[in-house]
């Protein structure tokens, strides 16, 4: 027999089986008891929280031929053939694959044809906000109408794509996410099932990483189970979703609030070494900061997401170290890098200049809010204007400094120009059209080498550093084009 994937093996056969949503299994299971079930449902919610599940429950119910107090038996034929998914009149539709109206249309026809094997059609119509308008359109029309013999259990995710006139013929229920201690009952109960000794860490952490959705911490758990085997421990949980855990978030915090460049760039480059994701990286550190600012308001009533009592003596430290303030402009800092890296093909580059700019976030008493790009726009043409230096610049100026150091005159020539971005291990220093002089200097050898050795300091591996001059009306290269979509408005032209 094939192998069933947790999620599909422990999927709910009858609302006493639901995990969460105790409201609107009540609702129901007393509907279906009393005979009031309505035409048209509408399930909203996130992924993994039992919309589809309770959908089939319900056709199950309508459909069985033992029901008892609004649950179905799950051993007569009907409630057998639904489980196994061979019961012709229970109709899974995937609306984002299905969006369109012949498809609609087509569902019309049919939906007029009375049942062949139950006593009800059950159409589950899952993630409808994917249909078009058109489509919509005509499935209001069967909303409006419907046979006797039909029932309609709409699911999505974004209900607020959904049309008022369709929501307004349906019976709407809100799905919740599921609480973490919900979460990890059902994994310890799966685990013990399926003989996994699975460490009280290591399920707190799957269901901490689930978001509220038990079928994501459910499949997180089948796949560390398929790498691991039968013993499952926290180091387990990080090796294989790529994680670092709270104790690295500390201390990278606490080389942050020091100041220490190296110690940053050093751990980064460990981490990325091990095989951790740059967004991942991101988003581990958005949600560390996410637990210490609310801790730093609620106390020891925060619900956390990644930090557990080992990290809570240097949490406890670091709270009376940074200002809320400055807190928020990291926090968001990071939640904006983690979505520039979804994208971006210089993830190391843009993880590090991230974390020196959050060095510079914590190194000034008054936080300055950081501003849109529009109203960093502004700023640059506004004489006289301060403003706190951005991630590229906070990279340059470690540049320029370290390139004084070792060479006065290269320093000179050098400083004429202005970091445009990166590609891969490449850094692109851009030069406009009247330092032609300071451009062919830079580009001897001498001279190049040494901001190549300064850039490898701080940076802590090899890079390459190619010349270009500014252009103000066009650019060509495709990658320059995205360092300055994320590191500045300046435009530029690659010169062979």
């Amino acid at each position: 027999m094939a192998y069933l994937a947790l999620y599909r093996a422990w999927r709910p056969q009858r609302f006493k089986e639901v995990v969460g949503q105790e409201k609107t299994v009540t609702a129901l299971r007393n509907a279906i008891k009393e005979g009031r079930l309505t035409h048209a449902y509408l399930f909203s919610g996130p992924r993994g929280t039992g919309k589809t599940s309770i959908a089939k429950i319900i056709a199950k119910a309508v459909n069985c031929e033992n029901i008892g107090e609004g649950e179905p038996c799950n051993v007569c034929s009907s409630c057998i053939d639904i489980n196994n998914g061979n019961f012709m009149d229970v109709i899974e539709i995937d609306a984002a694959s299905n969006r369109g109206i012949d498809e609609i249309r087509d569902l019309r026809e049919k939906v007029r044809v009375l049942p062949a094997q139950g006593k009800k059609k059950v159409y589950i119509i899952d993630e409808v906000h994917m249909l078009t308008t058109e489509a919509f359109n005509a499935l209001l029309k069967t909303l409006e109408e419907p046979p006797d013999s039909v029932i309609f259990i709409l699911a999505t995710t974004e209900s607020q794509k959904i049309p008022d006139t369709i929501r307004s013929r349906c019976q709407s229920y809100n799905f919740r996410r599921l609480t973490g201690p919900e979460i990890l009952e059902r994994l310890q109960q799966v685990a013990t099932s399926d003989n996994i000794e699975l460490d009280k860490e290591a399920g707190q952490l799957i269901a901490r990483r689930a978001n509220g959705g038990l079928r994501d911490a459910l499949s997180t758990l089948d796949q560390i189970y398929s790498y691991k085997g039968k013993t499952i421990k926290k180091e387990d949980v990080l090796d294989v979703l790529g994680l670092v855990d709270e104790l690295f978030l500390a201390r990278l915090l606490e080389k942050i609030l020091g100041q220490d460049t190296a110690g940053i760039i050093e751990m980064l480059s460990t981490a990325l070494g091990e095989g951790k994701e740059a967004q991942q990286l991101a988003r581990e550190t958005a949600l560390y900061l996410r637990d210490l600012l609310l801790y730093m308001v609620m106390g020891d009533e925060t619900e956390f997401l990644v930090v557990t009592a080992a990290a809570k003596p240097l949490l406890e430290e670091q709270k009376s170290k940074i200002d809320r303030n400055q807190l928020l402009q990291a926090l968001r800092l990071m939640m904006d890098t983690a979505d520039k890296l979804r994208i971006s093909e210089g993830n190391r580059f843009i993880l590090e200049v991230a974390f020196l700019q959050m060095t510079q976030i914590f190194s000034s008493e008054t936080p300055v809010v950081q501003p849109t790009r529009q109203e960093a726009r502004t700023t640059r043409v506004q004489a006289g204007s301060k403003r706190k230096p951005d991630a590229r610049e906070v990279l340059w100026n470690h540049l320029l400094a370290g390139v004084k150091e070792k060479k006065i005159p290269t320093h000179a020539l050098l400083s004429q120009g202005k970091l445009l971005g990166a590609r891969d291990d490449v850094l692109y220093i851009g030069y406009k059209k009247g330092y032609r002089f300071h451009k062919e200097r830079m580009e001897e050898k001498d001279n190049r080498e040494l901001v190549e050795a300064v850039a490898r300091d701080i940076l802590k591996r090899n890079v390459e550093i190619e010349f270009v001059f500014l252009d103000d009306e066009q650019y060509n290269d495709i990658i320059v084009k995205k360092a300055i979509e994320y590191f500045g408005e300046d435009i530029v032209e690659i010169k062979d």
